[in-house]
């Protein structure tokens, strides 16, 4: 099997060849052409000369005497050419250059009449058959073409190497990543092939494939890390129903209502953990199921803060809101109401008692703007880039019966973006938290 770069050497190779040899073709018939009207012209050039002179003689000793012979001598002598000059009566006067026996008009001579005020006083014939006359331009002709041969080899020889080193130049990416994909099939997804100087496609195509695999390294780290999370996060669940259990079975624990209400409670974390995980995994595969209906996001907002008012009051933090009259968006009632019972209940998490949270739905034309406001504990600058990461808890050291699970505000993240918006989170340690949610506004329905 030819490599890529040999099948593009030869196209190289056989387009540029092509061209040549048609270039050199046309060339030396062009050159063959134009000479041959060179030589008809001079041929013309010096018949007219030729005949100017001799008329001139003639004139000059009123017949033809030594003065036309010589002329037509040194002519003959310096052209090359054998002339042949008759009389009015086309009887041969005179041959010069080679000689022949024959008195008469040669029939492959070019004869023209020599005319002194329009009477005929002779003839003068050229021959332009002579060997000499021949050489020069056979000659001529030969070393045009010598050249345009040695030159046209000397571009295919240079159109070789060039066709060769580029294509190989071009393939040796294409090879690379050839070579890549199947380190890539084998598991290795540190490979990385290196970007060819330029800004073309083919460069474009290997940052294209550079960015592939470090996405792909990007989901097996991910794969791995949920795995590993997912193990850890039931572990401990697992654990104190598994202890719980076996109490029971001895002995050591009797079945009494408390100790079946705090198994109980372990299978319902285990329920809410696989939940808000089913939850995660739609959400990050665009699959979360989202009912499209009319929503008031004011109301939506009311009802969560109504439900949660007693908890926040029971712990002592203020609870207070601030809502646009009408704040229309498209949207799932239940999820949206899932955002802000996750935000506020990281809010009551995270606020000591004395604190204050302020909920804001704010209407900005194009879309609605909803704030979550405390004045907590706040989050510390190194983690705040990765609090929407799935099972991220900044304080490791924090019991999940205050930490959570870590998957709330990847949730809330999933549900935003699945309503085409975003989330923001800002934050200063001892200041507070503040959770910005947008969303794209709607008119009410049937006012559109």
């Amino acid at each position: 099997m030819k490599s890529i770069w040999m099948r593009l050497a030869l196209v190289f190779m056989a387009v540029s060849a092509s061209g040549i040899l048609i270039s050199t073709i046309l060339s030396i018939k062009e050159m063959d052409y134009h000479f041959s009207l060179y030589v008809r012209d001079v041929i013309q050039k010096h018949k007219q000369d030729l005949l100017s002179l001799l008329q001139e003689e003639y004139k000059k000793e009123h017949g033809w005497k030594d003065g036309s012979i010589l002329k037509l001598e040194a002519a003959a002598r310096v052209l090359g050419q054998q002339i042949s000059l008759y009389d009015r009566d086309r009887q041969l006067i005179r041959m010069f250059g080679e000689t022949e026996s024959d008195t008469h008009i040669n029939v492959n001579e070019d004869v023209t009449p020599i005319t002194v005020q329009g009477e005929v006083i002779g003839y003068i014939g050229i021959r332009y058959d002579n060997a000499g006359a021949i050489s020069l331009e056979e000659h001529f002709q030969i070393a045009h073409t010598n050249a345009m041969q040695w030159t046209m080899l000397a571009l295919l020889l240079i159109v070789c190497f060039v066709s060769i080193f580029t294509a190989k130049r071009f393939a040796k990416p294409i090879v690379m990543m050839s070579e890549a994909a199947m380190d890539v099939a084998k598991g290795n997804l540190s490979v990385r092939v290196a970007v060819p100087r330029g800004k073309d496609e083919l460069s474009s195509l290997v940052e294209t494939f550079n960015n592939l695999i470090q996405s792909l390294q990007n989901q097996e780290e991910l794969r791995k890390r949920l795995t590993s999370d997912i193990a850890h996060e039931l572990r401990t669940p697992l654990n104190t129903l598994l202890a719980q259990t076996e109490g029971m079975i001895d002995g050591v624990w009797e079945a009494t209502p408390e100790h079946l209400e705090a198994t109980r409670s372990e299978v319902l974390r285990l329920i809410r953990l696989v939940s808000d995980l089913d939850q995660v995994i739609q959400a990050e595969a665009g699959a979360l199921s989202i009912s499209r209906e009319v929503v008031d996001l004011s109301y939506v907002v009311e009802k969560t803060v109504d439900s949660m008012t007693a908890a926040f009051h029971q712990k002592g933090i203020v609870l207070t809101r601030s809502l646009h009259p009408s704040s229309w968006v498209i949207g799932d009632e239940q999820r949206l109401a899932q955002v802000f019972t996750n935000l506020l209940t990281n809010s009551l998490k995270h606020t000591s008692p004395g604190g204050e949270v302020m909920v804001s739905v704010i209407n900005k034309g194009e879309f609605i703007e909803v704030n979550v406001r405390d004045n907590g504990s706040g989050i510390p600058p190194n983690d705040l880039p990765f609090v929407f990461e799935r099972f991220y808890r900044g304080d490791r050291s924090r019991n999940r019966e205050s930490g959570g699970t870590g998957l709330g505000l990847t949730i809330v993240k999933g549900i935003v973006e699945a309503h085409q918006g975003e989330v923001q989170i800002s934050s200063k340690v001892g200041e507070g938290t503040t959770v910005t949610v947008r969303l794209p506004a709607s008119k009410k329905w049937g006012q559109e």
